[in-house]
């Protein structure tokens, strides 16, 4: 992918993302809504490990879907209910994420239900088909 990656130094003293993206002309934006870690029964992990796995592979599948994998991403955003939740969810966004994309973590008050412990919103960029 033909992107740009900003570093001004300051992301890198915090994690492991980049200060900004810069998203070349012609590539499509696909803008993947905040995704819980349920699964397709319903089902929802009692920790915030198990959400975070359940939703970073509804995310895949999601991006698959749109002709997408998550080499594309160019911008994460993690919504927890808890900041304790932090270190867990992003060691497991580190299986999924190798590259540096533009990065936030939120501490939110609550998500959509009470169980969910974690949502993750991500913009993804790819060259449209010809």
């Amino acid at each position: 992918m033909s992107l740009q990656t900003i570093d001004q130094g300051i992301a890198t003293q915090i994690g492991h993302y980049a200060d900004a993206v810069v998203i070349a002309a012609g590539y499509e934006q696909i803008l993947v809504s905040a995704t819980a870690g349920i699964d397709l029964d319903g089902e929802v992990s009692a920790d915030v490990t198990g959400q975070a796995e359940q939703a970073w592979e509804n995310v895949t599948k999601i991006l698959e879907a749109a002709g997408a994998t998550v080499t594309d991403i160019v911008s994460v955003r993690h919504l927890l209910t808890h900041q304790s939740d932090i270190a867990p969810a992003l060691a497991v966004r580190t299986r999924y994420i190798t590259h540096r994309p533009a990065s936030t973590v939120t501490v939110v008050a609550g998500l959509e239900r009470p169980e969910f412990l974690v949502a993750l919103e991500v913009v993804a960029a790819r060259m449209p088909e010809e």
